[in-house]
């Protein structure tokens, strides 16, 4: 082999190992030595028990590298939901459909039920966070590691969302007679939760799988509220659909008729969502609890998050391939794609249960079924 052949191949060489070192996925230690970069030319090193509150600007000096390019995102059509996705606190949500409950419009009891329903636990008599939860949070950080500042930001974020709860009495019914009064002024995301409210009810009598499909009329409420393209409606069914109910099980979707697995259609519903304007930057509840309490910090939007941190390479590269079907299957009506064709439900009558007769003895009559 002459020493010409021989550059050539090192040339070459070189050129194939720098390109997998720019484009190889980074390893925890080197998300963990980015953040820990990024913090240090920020704040100075804080221990657990002296932490000091960063920016959220930080982490994107942190950021792991993107292998997929970032995705063309659908701006949010309605001021109030871009108001609501940017808030810091949610109490205003409640606040302005309690200042005047019989004209409030869709949207209004839609965001005030939302925000009910993601701050339930700070409701009446609620004083969280406690000492004893703050003092926890402390005990997780490390001693002079300059990621306690972002940890620590991301703490605090996450906690004044719901402050100014205690004096509102918040239950699941009054939540769901939110959703269903928003559904049924036509709030897209509100049809899903009512589906979801009704299905919860319905498999409560339901024996097997195929007795716990959705029915046809929540299969309906869900196509059509999938349709505007709403992404809180988008992020609600992706919940019903993959852990909500047994809608898909033994189900074959996708243009290829593929068998339906939980684990790569529920990130593609929640990714799906993001494009169509949902708010998945780097302040996205998941990615703030991710870093306050795992310490996984640096994540500039959800989507590197779960492609760094909780999901497997194969796993996020099929998610990414079932986001785009979902945005396809709903921009051309490919409900069968999806698993809510018309004709895909199952309809569950309760079984009464005659007079003093011990239950699971009394006479059942037949179930109908639909489709």
């Amino acid at each position: 082999m002459n020493k010409t052949l021989l550059a050539i191949l090192g040339v070459f060489g070189a050129v194939v190992g720098t390109s997998w070192y720019l484009l190889k996925p980074p390893t925890e230690a080197d998300v963990a030595a980015a953040a820990k970069s990024a913090a240090a030319k920020t704040a100075p090193a804080s221990s657990g028990s002296s932490a000091t509150v960063g920016t959220l600007d930080n982490l994107q000096k942190a950021t792991p590298v993107r292998i997929a390019s970032a995705r063309p995102v659908v701006p949010l059509k309605s001021a109030l939901a871009q108001e609501f996705e940017k808030a810091r606190n949610l109490k205003q949500f409640y606040d302005r459909y309690a200042a005047n409950p019989e004209a409030a419009d869709a949207e209004t009891r839609f965001f005030a039920a939302l925000a009910m329903e993601r701050c339930i636990g700070r409701g009446k008599n609620a004083q969280g966070p406690s000492d004893a939860e703050k003092a926890r949070f402390q005990n997780r950080l490390k001693d002079n590691d300059p990621a306690n500042t972002q940890r620590v930001e991301a703490f605090n974020r996450i906690t004044e969302t719901c402050e100014g709860f205690s004096n509102v009495n918040i239950t699941p019914a009054e939540i769901s007679k939110l959703y269903r009064e928003a559904a049924a002024q036509g709030n897209p995301a509100a049809k899903v939760a009512v589906a979801s409210d009704q299905y919860r009810d319905q498999a409560r009598n339901a024996r097997g799988v195929e007795e716990r499909r959705l029915s046809e009329d929540q299969l309906s409420m869900i196509r059509d509220a999938l349709g505007t393209g709403d992404p809180f409606a988008i992020e609600r069914a992706g919940q019903l659909l993959s852990w909500g109910s047994s809608q898909l099980a033994d189900r074959r979707v996708g243009p290829n008729g593929d068998p339906y697995s939980a684990r790569d259609w529920a990130p593609a519903w929640q990714l799906a969502a993001c494009d169509r304007g949902a708010n998945c930057a780097a302040d996205n509840y998941r990615v703030l609890n991710g870093c306050a309490y795992n310490g996984a910090c640096g994540y500039d939007s959800l989507e590197t998050y779960m492609q760094f941190n909780e999901l497997p390479p194969n796993v996020y590269a099929t998610a990414m391939q079932n986001r785009a079907v979902i945005l396809d299957a709903i921009a051309q009506g490919r409900w069968d794609w999806l698993g809510i064709a018309a004709g895909m439900g199952r309809t569950v009558a309760p079984t009464p249960v005659a007079s003093n007769t011990p239950p699971g003895k009394g006479v059942q009559p037949p179930r109908k079924t639909g489709g």
